[in-house]
């Protein structure tokens, strides 16, 4: 069964706002887990637009099996390939396979 084994794995890690030594912004990240099986795809044209009406960029999104309590100030990364979260986690049956829990994300280097 897929649920069990999801083609990817993840690492997320949150980002803190700090101040560096010149007082200027300096982002720092903790690990939130590692090595945590997930599936990444590309979004659809139509999930993109969809996205897109919300004031939201977007090119992939990524499966889990259980809620990754993720939000806007996490990263993952898949694959050595750096993705912002742009969306809470939320169930989506539409899989046929029971329920995931889906992340929509911007890939880093992503040059719109």
């Amino acid at each position: 069964m897929l649920l069990d084994n999801l083609p990817h794995t993840a690492t997320a890690k949150v980002r803190t706002r700090a101040l560096d030594s010149l007082g200027g912004p300096k982002d720092t990240f903790a690990i939130v887990f590692s090595d945590r099986a997930c599936w990444q795809q590309p979004a659809s044209s139509r999930e993109i637009m969809q996205a897109k009406q919300r004031d939201i960029a977007i090119t992939d999104k990524v499966y889990f099996a259980a809620d990754p309590e993720l939000d806007e100030r996490h990263v993952l990364v898949i694959d050595g390939i750096t993705y912002s979260v742009r969306d809470v986690a939320h169930p989506d049956a539409s899989s046929g396979l029971g329920v995931l829990y889906r992340v929509m994300v911007l890939q880093e280097d992503y040059a719109a």
